[in-house]
């Protein structure tokens, strides 16, 4: 990553966000994170993406997303057939096209596959890893400002691959402000906030940084700030070396803190993952689009 600019990385780490974001919403994010206290990424399993079993032949609208998501990276030789997951799910001037595949091989060796094969087109390679379990690589084009993305999360045995591409720019330059109501340490960087309209609730996904700080501090933070604002906090992961996770609640929304340490540096990551129901309106049982 040295020498690429810094929207570049920026626009990568938007896109493996949304496209894992995404994903977990496709196939049910709000249950799997929020019935049963636990970490929501443990609880991910290929069949939860298969609902819908492959058919054959596929529709239209399917063909296109697969060509946009498809078209900038040859097939894996050893993954499943790809199906489409979800597009444009932040609106029409965010366009996002995401398929997924299986494979049995580990993310490692997926990542390190498409890696070489950009590498050898003369691609400006991108990548992350999150962990042994998940990351990313991918190229971003100048040109069209679109970038393309293979991201990779290890659950039961298999690996799930989302190929997706996205045009960032207007993410980027929006500069997505966290919603007041959501704390954050004084000393957070490079905070956004991503707001997903689904049925019947309003999804909000924020992110965050602190340089300097250390897992303890930065959930004690969230565990009294919170508590001030009445919230019911509680704690699903004891804060250690390598993060915590605290399940929060006040009136309609609810969700996760999960906060992750970043070796060997001392920064520690924060993502925020809240539901907010939609009330029924009052006297009216139909349901309105």
């Amino acid at each position: 990553m040295v020498g690429e600019p810094r929207p570049a990385v920026r626009a990568v780490a938007l896109l493996f966000s949304m496209a894992v974001a995404g994903g977990l919403i496709g196939f049910g994010w709000e249950r799997l994170t929020y019935e049963e206290p636990e970490d929501p990424l443990e609880r991910v399993t290929p069949d939860d993406l298969r609902v819908q079993p492959a058919r054959n032949s596929r529709s239209p609208w399917e063909e296109t997303i697969l060509q946009r998501a498809l078209s900038h990276f040859p097939p894996y030789p050893r993954g499943s057939r790809p199906e489409v997951l979800a597009a444009d799910y932040l609106g029409t001037e965010v366009p996002i096209a995401v398929v997924w595949f299986t494979t049995r091989d580990t993310p490692d060796q997926v990542l390190a596959h498409y890696n070489g094969t950009l590498l050898d087109a003369g691609l400006p390679s991108l990548g992350k890893r999150y962990s042994e379990h998940a990351g990313y690589v991918g190229y971003w084009s100048p040109a069209s400002e679109e970038v393309h993305l293979v991201s990779v999360l290890a659950q039961g045995g298999e690996t799930l691959v989302f190929v997706s591409s996205g045009w960032m720019e207007p993410l980027l330059e929006g500069s997505p402000k966290v919603p007041e109501w959501i704390p954050l340490p004084t000393d957070a960087e490079d905070a956004s906030a991503l707001v997903f309209q689904l049925e019947g609730a309003t999804q909000y996904t924020v992110s965050a940084r602190v340089p300097e700080g250390t897992v303890v501090e930065v959930e004690t933070f969230f565990r009294e700030e919170l508590g001030k604002r009445g919230w019911s906090v509680r704690e699903l992961h004891a804060p250690d070396g390598s993060g915590a996770e605290l399940e929060v609640r006040r009136g309609a929304v609810f969700g996760m803190v999960m906060l992750r340490r970043q070796p060997p540096t001392s920064e520690v990551m924060i993502s925020l993952s809240l539901t907010e129901r939609m009330a029924p309106r009052e006297g009216n049982t139909e349901e309105t689009k």
